[in-house]
C-alpha cells in the first residue's frame, strides 16, 4: 500500500537527504580528528622542547600558548577524553620514551592548578597516595572535568574538616573583624583558642576568574551534590570583603597577587560568588560556624578594632604607644598639680 505511493522524485529526495546527512557526519568526524591531532601534537611539543621546530610559532611568544591553554580548558571546546587517550596510545603504541596521556595532560595544564604540590609528585609511583589520586583521575569526561577533579582531589587530601549542617548566616565578616591570624597551611582549619586560620595558598592572576568560573559551571551542572570548587571559592569570597583583607592575605603569603589592584581581586570574587547557591551542606560549614562563634565573643572584636585602627602598621603602633605615654604623663602631671594645691 505505502510502496504504491512511492515515486522516483520522492525516492531521489530521500536518497539525497541521506547522502547529505552522511556528508555532514563525515565532515564532523573529519573536524574532530583534525582538532584531536592538533591537540595531541600541541601537548607533546609543550612537554618536550626537542619536538619543537627551531622557530616554533606557538611557543615563540608566551602569550600564544597561554591563550591556547585557556581555550582548551573552556567547557564549550571539549573533546571526549577517552577519544584523545585512544588516539594517543594508537599513535605512539605505548612508546616508553613518552609519558602517559594523563601525565602529559596534567603537565600541560599545570599552570591552572594553583597548588604548591607538583604534578610529578602527585603522579609519582613513590607517592603513597598516588594510587588514590589516579583512581579519581583516570577516566575524566574531558579536560575541564580532569582539571576540576585534579584540583578537588588535592584539596580533598589536604583538608580534613568535617562537614556540619548549619543555617547560613547572611551576615558577612571580614578578616580584621575576626581578629584572625592568617597562616598558610595544608588545609583550611580555625583554632578558636588563638584565632589562627590556616588556608592553602592561592595564586590570583588574569586567568583565575575564567578558570574557576569555568570549573564552577561544569561542577554545578554535573556534580550538583559535590560542589567542591564552588565551596572553596565561597570560602575565599566569604573572607575577602575589602582591599584591606586582600592586603592581609598577601602579607601573610596566602594570596599570591599577580592580578594587580586588591580592589580588582575583591570584585572578582564577588562576581564568582554571585551565582553560588549556598546550602546547608557546604563543605566548610563547620569552619564558618567556628568563625561566627569566635566573632560573637565581644573582646575579640575589641581587640580586632584596636589592632586595625591603632596597630595596623609599625609606625601607627609607635605613634599609638607614644600617644598613650604622653596621655599618662599628662594625667600624672595634672594629679600632682591638684595634690600640690
Amino acid at each position: 500500500m505505502y510502496y504504491r505511493c512511492w515515486d522516483d522524485s520522492v525516492g531521489r529526495a530521500r536518497q539525497d537527504k541521506r547522502a547529505g546527512t552522511q556528508s555532514h557526519s563525515s565532515l564532523l568526524i573529519g573536524m574532530i580528528l583534525v582538532d584531536a591531532g592538533f591537540i595531541l601534537e600541541l601537548l607533546l611539543r609543550a612537554y618536550s622542547e626537542g619536538l619543537r621546530a627551531e622557530n616554533d610559532l606557538i611557543f615563540a611568544k608566551s602569550g600564544t600558548i597561554h591563550d591556547l591553554k585557556r581555550d582548551l580548558m573552556l567547557l564549550e571546546n571539549q573533546l571526549p577524553f577517552f577519544l584523545l587517550k585512544k588516539m594517543y596510545k594508537r599513535a605512539l603504541k605505548c612508546n616508553p620514551h613518552y609519558p602517559s596521556f594523563l601525565h602529559l595532560t596534567c603537565h600541560f595544564f599545570s599552570h591552572y592548578y594553583n597548588q604548591s604540590i607538583s604534578i610529578d609528585e602527585v603522579l609519582s609511583p613513590n607517592n603513597p597516595r598516588s594510587s588514590e589520586y589516579r583512581s579519581n583521575l583516570e577516566d575524566p569526561k574531558h579536560f575541564t572535568d580532569l582539571i576540576r577533579t585534579f584540583s578537588a582531589t588535592i584539596l580533598h587530601y589536604s583538608e580534613a574538616a568535617a562537614v556540619w549542617k548549619m543555617e547560613h548566616s547572611e551576615r558577612k565578616y571580614t578578616l580584621h573583624e575576626f581578629d584572625i591570624i592568617p597562616k598558610a597551611g595544608g588545609r583550611e582549619e580555625f583554632d578558636e583558642n588563638n584565632g589562627e586560620l590556616k588556608i592553602p595558598p592561592l595564586k590570583v592572576d588574569d586567568s583565575t576568574e575564567s578558570f574557576y568560573g569555568n570549573l564552577m559551571v561544569w561542577e554545578q551542572c554535573y556534580y550538583p551534590n559535590d560542589t567542591f570548587i564552588c565551596d572553596y571559592i565561597f570560602l575565599i569570597g566569604y573572607l575577602i570583603k575589602s582591599a584591606e583583607d586582600v592586603s592581609i592575605l598577601v602579607r601573610k603569603r596566602i594570596l599570591i597577587n599577580q592580578l594587580g589592584s586588591p580592589i580588582e581581586i575583591v570584585a572578582m570574587f564577588n562576581r564568582l560568588c554571585k551565582y553560588i547557591n549556598v546550602g546547608t551542606e557546604n563543605r566548610y560549614s563547620s569552619l564558618f560556624m567556628k568563625l561566627n562563634a569566635y566573632n560573637a565573643v565581644p573582646h575579640h572584636s575589641w581587640i580586632a578594632i584596636l589592632k586595625l585602627e591603632y596597630f595596623s602598621t609599625p609606625w601607627r603602633g609607635v605613634a599609638t604607644i607614644a600617644a598613650i605615654i604622653l596621655l599618662v604623663l599628662t594625667m600624672i602631671q595634672t594629679i600632682c598639680a591638684l595634690i600640690s594645691l
